[in-house]
C-alpha cells in the first residue's frame, strides 16, 4: 500500500476505484467498503484508492475541541497496513477543499488526478460544499463524468450498525471489547516513550511508560487494560495502566505498560511505540499501601493472562 499526503499532484495513477471518507476507527464497515473497491479494482485492472482527511470534517465544520478522533492518520496507516489497498490518500480538509462545488470535487480530484472510474459509498455519504453531493447526485448528474457509483448498506453486527460515534462512546464507558468487536480490531493508540520513575520496578512490575497522546484523540477512563504494545517490531502482550498514579500523590496523566514476558529491548526515549487495547480490566483506584496494590497487580495481571492465553 503507498501511502499519499497531501501531494496528490505527483500520482500517476491511470484508472482507480476509490472510496472516500473520516473511515474513524477504520469499522467494520469501512472494511466492506475496502473490500468491494478492491474486489472492483481487480476487475476492471485498476488501482483500489481509500481517500481520507486530516483533520476530522466535524473538527473542521463544528470548530469542536472535544476528544473526538478514534485514529490519527498515522494510526489509519497501522490498520490498513496489511490490506490489499493499493492508495492510502490523506488530503488536508482546509478551507479550500470545504469550499468545492460536489461537481468541483468530482471533476478536480476523483477524474483529473485519481482518473476515477467507480467510486463505492456508504449509503448516506455526503460530500462538497454544504454536502450536497450525495449517492442520488451523482447517480442523476451529468457531472459524475461516467463514473459508475454504488453505495452500500452499513454494515450491521447483531443488528447494530456499526459507526464511529457509538464506538466512541463505547471507549468513553470503558467498554473496550465492545468497541473492539465492532471495529474488527484492537484499540490502537500512538504513543511516544518517556522516562518513568521506576516505581513499577520496585514494586516487582517493571513498566515502559509513555506519553498521553494530543487531546484530540479519544481516550478511555483511567485504569487497567489487557493490552499489547507494538515497537521495533516486537509486539508484546501485557497489563496497560493509564491515570496519574493516585496512590503515589498524583501525577501527569501517562501510560505504563507491563509486559507478561522478559523485554529485552526497550523503545527508546521519545521514540513512538503503538498501544492495543482489547479489554477493560478495572477503573483506576488510590491504595492505602504497597503491598495491597502489589496484591491488585498480581490479580490484574493474572486476568490479563486469562484473557491472552485462554484455550
Amino acid at each position: 500500500m503507498k501511502i499519499i499526503k497531501d501531494n496528490i499532484e505527483s500520482l500517476t495513477i491511470e484508472k482507480s476505484v476509490i472510496t472516500i471518507g473520516n473511515f474513524d476507527g477504520i469499522h467494520s464497515g469501512h472494511r466492506l467498503l475496502f473490500k468491494k473497491i478492491c474486489e472492483r479494482a481487480k476487475i476492471l485492472n485498476a488501482a483500489s484508492v481509500i481517500i481520507t482527511f486530516e483533520q476530522h470534517t466535524s473538527t473542521f465544520f463544528k470548530n469542536d475541541q472535544r476528544p473526538i478522533r478514534l485514529t490519527t492518520f498515522d494510526e489509519k496507516v497501522l490498520v490498513l497496513r496489511n490490506s490489499d489497498v493499493d492508495y492510502l490518500i490523506c488530503l488536508d480538509f482546509n478551507e479550500k477543499l470545504a469550499s468545492l462545488s460536489a461537481a468541483d470535487f468530482v471533476r478536480t480530484i476523483l477524474i483529473e488526478r485519481l482518473k476515477a472510474v467507480e467510486w463505492i459509498m456508504g449509503k448516506n455519504h455526503t460530500f462538497g460544499k454544504d454536502r450536497k453531493g450525495t449517492y442520488d447526485f451523482l447517480h442523476n448528474s451529468d457531472d459524475k463524468n461516467h463514473i459508475n457509483v454504488f453505495a452500500l448498506n452499513l454494515h450491521t453486527e447483531d443488528t447494530i450498525v456499526a459507526s464511529s460515534t457509538k464506538i466512541r462512546n463505547l471507549i468513553g464507558e470503558s467498554r473496550i471489547d465492545d468497541a473492539v468487536g465492532m471495529l474488527g480490531h484492537p484499540y490502537p493508540i500512538l504513543v511516544q516513550r518517556i522516562r518513568g520513575m521506576r516505581i513499577g520496578f520496585k514494586l516487582g512490575y517493571p513498566t515502559l511508560n509513555f506519553k498521553c497522546p494530543p487531546s484530540r484523540k479519544v481516550i478511555p477512563p483511567p485504569g487497567i487494560y489487557a493490552a499489547e504494545v507494538e515497537y521495533n517490531g516486537l509486539l508484546l502482550k501485557g497489563a496497560l495502566y493509564f491515570g496519574n498514579c493516585p496512590t503515589f500523590d498524583n501525577r501527569d496523566y501517562h501510560f505504563e505498560f507491563h509486559a507478561l514476558e522478559p523485554v529485552t529491548c526497550d523503545p527508546g526515549v521519545n521514540t513512538e511505540a503503538a498501544l492495543w487495547l482489547y479489554s477493560f480490566i478495572r477503573p483506576e483506584k488510590k491504595f492505602n499501601s504497597e503491598d495491597l496494590l502489589i496484591e491488585q497487580i498480581r490479580k490484574d495481571i493474572f486476568l490479563i493472562q486469562q484473557i491472552f492465553f485462554k484455550e
